[in-house]
C-alpha cells in the first residue's frame, strides 16, 4: 500500500471534518474581522503584546536557570526587551496599532518592489506578469496604507488579517472537497 493509499484509506473521513470545521471558523472569523477591523486590529496589537509579555518573562527565567553557561547577561537582556515592548503595546494599544500598520505598509511596500523587479526577471517566461503584478498590487496597498497614516491603523491589520483567515477558509473547505471526491 503507498503512501497516497493510505492517506484515501486512513484520514479522509476526519481529515475531511476537521478540514471543513476548519474551513468554516476561519471563514466566520475572517467574516467578522472584515465586519469589526478596527476590533481585529486592536485584537491583534494586544494578542501581539501579551505574548512578547510571556515569552520574555519565559526568556528571563531560562536566562537565570541556565546563568552557569556564560551568557546570562545577553539572554536576560533579551527576554527583559521582549517584556518592555510587549509591556508598551499593551499600555498604549493605539500607538502600537499605528506601529504595527506601519510595519505592514513597509513590508506591502518593499515586498512589492522585489516582486516587480522579480516578475520583470522572469520575462520571457510564461505568467512573468502575473509578478509583476501581484508586485504593483503591493506596493500600491503599501502606499495607500502609509499615506492613510494614522487613520489606516484603525482598520488596516484587521481587515487584512480577516481576509487572509476567509481565503484559509476556503482554501481548507476545497481540500475538504477534493478529498471527498477521492
Amino acid at each position: 500500500m503507498t503512501d497516497q493509499d493510505m492517506i484515501h484509506d486512513t484520514a479522509p473521513r476526519g481529515l475531511r471534518t476537521w478540514l471543513w470545521i476548519a474551513g468554516i471558523v476561519s471563514i466566520v472569523m475572517g467574516g467578522a474581522a472584515v465586519l469589526f477591523p478596527f476590533a481585529a486590529t486592536l485584537a491583534a496589537e494586544l494578542v501581539f503584546g501579551a505574548i512578547l509579555v510571556v515569552s520574555g518573562i519565559v526568556e528571563l527565567v531560562r536566562a537565570f536557570a541556565m546563568r552557569h553557561n556564560g551568557s546570562l547577561a545577553w539572554n536576560a537582556l533579551f527576554g527583559l526587551v521582549a517584556v518592555v515592548a510587549g509591556a508598551i503595546l499593551l499600555a498604549w494599544p493605539l500607538q502600537g496599532m499605528v506601529t504595527l500598520t506601519i510595519v505592514l505598509g513597509v513590508f506591502f511596500l518593499l515586498g512589492g518592489a522585489f516582486k516587480l523587479v522579480a516578475g520583470f526577471g522572469l520575462r520571457p517566461f510564461p505568467g512573468w506578469g502575473w509578478i509583476g503584478f501581484s508586485g504593483a498590487l503591493s506596493v500600491l496597498l503599501g502606499v495607500l496604507v502609509l499615506f492613510g497614516l494614522p487613520g489606516t491603523a484603525l482598520w488596516a491589520v484587521g481587515l487584512l488579517v480577516g481576509i487572509d483567515l476567509i481565503f484559509l477558509g476556503v482554501a481548507e473547505i476545497a481540500m475538504a472537497s477534493a478529498l471527498a471526491r477521492e
